[in-house]
């Protein structure tokens, strides 16, 4: 608690307190998980914290935080592309968890697709290397020479942000949604091996702008820009998740 009242202490200077969205408590309630107990903060613009574009999924992208957080990273890179544009063209996705007239559950790979569709709130969800995958098409296909995608995995926050976020590279961050504790929820079969997955929730993507003593911040799809959470809170909710990341490095020459 002490931690969130320093980082709201941090971004209420520069910006407004901001409630949780009813959306994002859908999505929470949706997938099983509690509505956050405590709200995050919006900032505005703020000295060290890099000024990447916000782009809210709230209204046309329920379940597509990770695309909506690959373009802020895209717009920022200077590539002119919208949500849209990525989902329709570069996006790989499958089914969403279904059942079989055995009874049996079973979906696609979040390894290596979307699953369902993020223009909907039935969707689920991806992991780094779906967006890794996408990224790296649409830069072929744009002959953006300039710009190149790495995908980070097992990268401590801090490294994260002496590599990148010191050198002005915003982060693509797999986490949760107001950084609650991940929780194993549905469990159902690989269609292509056959293999029992156990999904985590509540799932969620952002991207990482800053940091300070006490807080990272966050453009988060869910929530607003420059937003502050606890480093305590989002180091646990990355690690939950498996501390994957995405970033694009250069810019459109």
């Amino acid at each position: 608690m002490l931690l969130w009242l320093v980082c709201l202490f941090a971004a209420v200077s520069f910006g407004v307190l901001l409630a949780i969205s009813p959306a994002a408590k859908a999505l929470l309630r949706s997938e099983g998980g509690p509505a956050p107990a405590v709200a995050p903060v919006e900032g505005r613009e703020m000295p060290g914290v890099i000024d990447a574009p916000f782009i809210d999924q709230r209204d046309k992208y329920p379940t597509g935080c990770e695309s909506v957080t690959a373009v802020m990273a895209l717009q920022y890179a200077g590539v002119d592309i919208t949500v849209e544009e990525f989902i329709d063209n570069y996006l790989p996705q499958g089914n969403a968890p279904y059942t079989r007239e055995d009874g049996t559950l079973v979906g696609a790979d979040p390894w290596k697709v979307f699953l369902g569709s993020p223009y909907e709130e039935s969707g689920w969800g991806c992991y780094a290397p779906v967006i890794t995958e996408a990224l790296e098409q649409l830069l072929q296909d744009r002959g953006l020479e300039g710009l190149s995608v790495q995908e980070l995995e097992g990268e401590s926050l801090d490294k994260l942000c002496r590599e990148y976020i010191d050198a002005g590279t915003p982060v693509l961050l797999w986490a949760t949604i107001a950084m609650e504790a991940p929780v194993e929820s549905t469990q159902f079969f690989l269609e292509d091996s056959g293999q029992l997955f156990t999904w985590l929730y509540p799932l969620h993507c952002l991207l990482l702008t800053g940091e300070d003593k006490d807080c990272y911040y966050f453009n988060d799809p869910l929530v607003g820009k420059n937003v502050a959470y606890p480093k305590e809170q989002v180091e646990a909710a990355y690690e939950g998740i498996g501390m994957q990341a995405v970033v694009l490095e250069g810019s459109v020459q």
